[in-house]
């Protein structure tokens, strides 16, 4: 790697680093972390914060490798219909999230719950929260990545956009490029999900009030995320 690094045309490397600098802030985008963020809210913790986060790097990574090779290995682009589709999708799928949390936060239930202690009985607020492992393991591995390369189906032509005058004909030049650029979206979205899943672990283990209150902002900020995306696709 360092060999075939060290080969390349003075100009090149820049413009290959920049793809990695790119790649950092592109995951960061408002409705990438949005997506992962509230697809997380349910049951956090911090494997499952970044098992979400690494596996939506890793179909939007997979969704840019994939294009990469059709276009500049046989010429084949993703077909602009594909891409504005799955724009539309990604914004009704975070209105779709956002409004399941809030009926998720709304219908679940509360009550009030005693429990003893030698002689003393403590009296405090209860809520039900019931969850299925092997459920959670599904989604833990599917859907995020799912969410993943609808987004780089979205976002792979302003990705790609820059690679002809990078790689200059070259498909190992394009390839490297888009690698790096995938590892910069990984890369930024796990280290995102590091510090999402310590905050919102604290939260939820000390706080829960202000746990409640982030996972309502949360919703509301994908719907917003969601509606602004739509309205700017169509």
């Amino acid at each position: 790697m360092f060999d075939f690094l060290a080969a390349l045309p003075a100009d090149v490397l820049p413009l290959l680093l920049l793809g990695l600098g790119l790649g950092l802030l592109h995951s960061l985008e408002a409705d990438h972390v949005m997506a992962v963020s509230v697809l997380n809210s349910q049951s956090p913790s911090f494997s499952r914060t970044v098992s979400f986060a690494f596996y939506w790097a890793l179909g939007h990574g997979g969704v840019l490798l994939c294009g990469g090779l059709l276009l500049f290995g046989i010429g084949v682009s993703i077909p602009e219909n594909l891409s504005f589709i799955a724009e539309v999708s990604v914004a009704v799928l975070l209105i779709m999230l956002g409004a399941y949390l809030i009926w998720q936060l709304r219908s679940r239930r509360i009550h009030i719950k005693q429990h003893r202690h030698g002689d003393i009985v403590h009296t405090h607020l209860h809520i039900d929260e019931h969850t299925n492992a092997s459920a959670s393991a599904s989604v833990a591995n599917h859907q995020p990545m799912m969410v993943g390369v609808l987004h780089g189906l979205a976002g792979s032509a302003p990705a790609l956009a820059l690679i002809p005058a990078v790689a200059s004909g070259e498909l190992t030049i394009a390839m490297t490029y888009i690698g790096l650029f995938s590892l910069g979206v990984i890369t930024s979205m796990v280290a995102f999900g590091i510090g999402f899943s310590y905050i919102q672990t604290l939260l939820y283990r000390r706080y829960q009030s202000v746990f409640q209150w982030l996972r309502g902002f949360l919703a509301i900020g994908a719907i917003i995320a969601g509606s602004t995306l739509l309205l700017r696709t169509l």
